[in-house]
């Protein structure tokens, strides 16, 4: 052997020694360099690269890689990736590879390069050969690329299988938080597909943690019912402890379950088409509920408009069994139950009432106009709306809705332009005219012309400025309003509709002219789920009157039933909600249920739903 050849084998075993040295693994796993790649060097990345750039070939990549060890030391992953990638891993001995893909990975993850991260770090072999800080290290390093490239339900399980690794309990709890967040992170599809594909118990019970969270979310009888069967399947796991508060409560949450309800409408008299659509809404609520869940309370139903005083009917209610009432629905019944300090059973009314307080034991359901109003006044601040007019056509709501609309939006940091008020029958040219300034561009013309005396032709278009128009009319007057805002150029604005525009059914040669108007209505009505348009065909025979306008009453009486068992939750959890025929439900500290509703809108004189919130 020549001298020289004897050399070249001397110094790659020697810095071999230091390299190993360098990436020796002697401390727990806290994420740092110094803990995994080796006690900090007294030389810096720059003698390093010095000494790198007198060598070639596998001499050169030795002191590269201990230059980029350096600069992960100084957390310097710029420079650390750089050196990497300025020569092949091909080069360097087979037992130095792991650190330059360990560290590769890591200084790609830090540059925020998640594939490249996510190929480095693939490129480890048998990491679990490793010490065991080196292998945790590497675990949390893959946990975080597979995060960055958004594959988040495989990052929940890659942190959750390297828990056995982790010895301190703050680092384990801080792992199984985030790992908790990525699996609430991620769609329900991919939550479901890992869970077919997994082996591990421990991970089972995370993921099925999560999909008992996603499927229930907006259910709260349902949620609770899960994490109670959960909790019997997975007795001490740790996942439960990452649950937020308001969640967990729902585990050992009670629920309504009275084994009579009375009913209480107008089956007669002026309203008994209305309190008919209801009780036929309560009973389809009944069977399908039935259907989905088994055994169901018995039914009573009462007729409010018997010429029997209400407190007459509530006592025969509770001396028949009634272990809950629903009902009544007209407010001078609702005043007549509301001398009592608290209800003798739990009531829910089909009706708002104007004051905060109402009786213990009372809960509050209806249909009111309110609740649209404050509705599409949010949409429209969150779409940076914040000037609006304000045109009121109904005199039934017209005025509630108006004050409800003008209350939020100010609240919000809105500006009520203008209110035309033609609820009397006004004359609605005339209304939108003013509204629009374009009384006053006509007026000043007029003058002009009169001075000049030539002729001069006004450009139609008003002074008056907004962002959008919110509109409470019916169909009938919303298609002669509509082309006088067209005409006098406030075409472009977005206009805002209550559901006293849609009678449940659209004609495209009469309702052209409304195209463009965005309207809050019942999902039930605008049919936005394909479990609804199964319903409504099963019905169309039986119930045709659940197709038009009454139809909201029969979405009425169908969620009063199925608020039932739902109804202290909504109570105690003010983020809990459950979907209902009509609306998003929810209940405020005063006991009244709250309704987020489905937007529709105009198109081509078609009414399509339109997927906002």
């Amino acid at each position: 052997m020549t001298k020289k050849l004897l050399f070249k084998y001397c110094f790659l075993f020697f810095s071999g020694l230091i390299l190993s040295a360098c990436i020796t693994n002697t401390g727990s796993s806290s994420g740092t360099s110094d803990n995994i790649y080796g006690p900090q060097s007294d030389q810096n990345a720059d003698y390093y690269l010095a000494e790198a750039n007198k060598r070639q070939g596998s001499e050169q990549a030795i002191w590269k890689l201990r230059a980029a060890i350096a600069y992960a030391h100084q957390e310097n992953f710029d420079d650390a990736y750089n050196s990497l990638i300025s020569f092949q891993p091909t080069q360097l001995a087979l037992t130095h590879r792991n650190a330059y893909y360990l560290l590769k990975g890591e200084s790609a993850l830090r540059l925020q390069k998640g594939f490249e991260a996510i190929r480095a770090l693939q490129a480890v072999s048998y990491p679990e050969q490793q010490s065991r800080a080196w292998n945790l290290h590497y675990q949390l390093l893959m946990a975080d690329a597979l995060k960055i490239n958004q594959r988040y339900v495989d990052a929940a399980i890659q942190r959750i299988q390297a828990s056995d690794l982790i010895d301190n309990q703050s680092q384990l709890d801080n792992q199984y938080q985030i790992a908790w967040q990525e699996l609430v992170e991620s769609p329900l599809g991919a939550l479901e597909a890992k869970r077919s594909r997994a082996t591990s118990e421990a991970v089972f019970g995370w993921l099925d943690l999560a999909i008992t969270q996603k499927q229930y979310q907006n259910n709260a009888r349902l949620l609770s019912e899960g994490l109670k069967n959960w909790s019997l399947q997975y007795a001490e796991h740790p996942a439960i402890n990452y649950l937020s508060t308001e969640t967990l409560s729902l585990r050992d949450a009670e629920f309504l379950a009275p084994k009579k309800v009375a009913l209480i409408v107008p089956l007669s008299g002026r309203l008994a088409a209305v309190g008919g659509a209801i009780r036929d809404g309560f009973v389809a609520g009944y069977f399908q509920s039935r259907l989905e869940h088994g055994e169901q309370p018995e039914i009573i139903v009462y007729d409010s408009a018997n010429g029997d005083s209400m407190e007459r009917i509530y006592q025969d209610a509770l001396a028949a069994g009634a272990e809950m009432v629903i009902g009544p629905l007209l407010k001078k019944n609702i005043d007549q139950l509301i001398q009592f300090n608290a209800m003798p059973i739990p009531t829910m009314v089909l009706n708002r009432l104007n004051m905060e307080y109402a009786p213990a034991n009372m809960y509050q359901f209806g249909l009111p106009v309110e609740d649209e109003a404050a509705q599409i006044a949010r949409y429209a601040i969150r779409k940076g709306q914040m000037r609006a007019f304000v045109i009121n056509a109904e005199p039934s709501v017209g005025y509630r809705a108006t004050q409800s609309f003008v209350k939020t939006y100010e609240q919000l940091g809105g500006s009520v332009a203008q209110v035309a008020d033609i609820s009397k029958n006004e004359d609605p040219k005339e209304a939108i005219t003013r509204l629009l300034g374009v009384d006053k561009v006509e007026q000043r013309t007029n003058e002009l012309q009169n001075l000049l005396n030539i002729p001069i032709e006004s450009s139609g278009q008003g002074s008056a400025h907004a962002d959008a128009i919110f509109l409470i009319s019916d169909i009938k007057r919303a298609r002669i309003i509509k082309p006088y805002l067209n005409y006098y150029y406030a075409y472009n604005l977005p206009l805002y509709a209550t559901s006293n525009i849609y009678t449940g059914r659209s004609n495209a040669h009469t309702d052209n002219d409304l195209s463009g108007i965005m309207f809050t209505d019942a999902p039930w009505m605008l049919e936005t789920s394909s479990k609804i348009r199964s319903l409504k065909r099963d019905l169309a025979k039986t119930l045709p009157k659940t197709q038009r306008s009454l139809g909201r009453f029969f979405a009425l009486g169908h969620d009063a039933f199925v608020l039932i068992p739902e109804l202290g939750q909504l109570s105690a959890l003010p983020d809990a909600a459950i979907d209902g025929l009509t609306g998003i439900l929810s209940m405020d500290p005063y006991g009244k249920i709250k309704r987020q509703l489905a937007w529709g809108h105009f198109e081509k004189g078609q009414v399509k739903a339109y997927n906002e919130r």
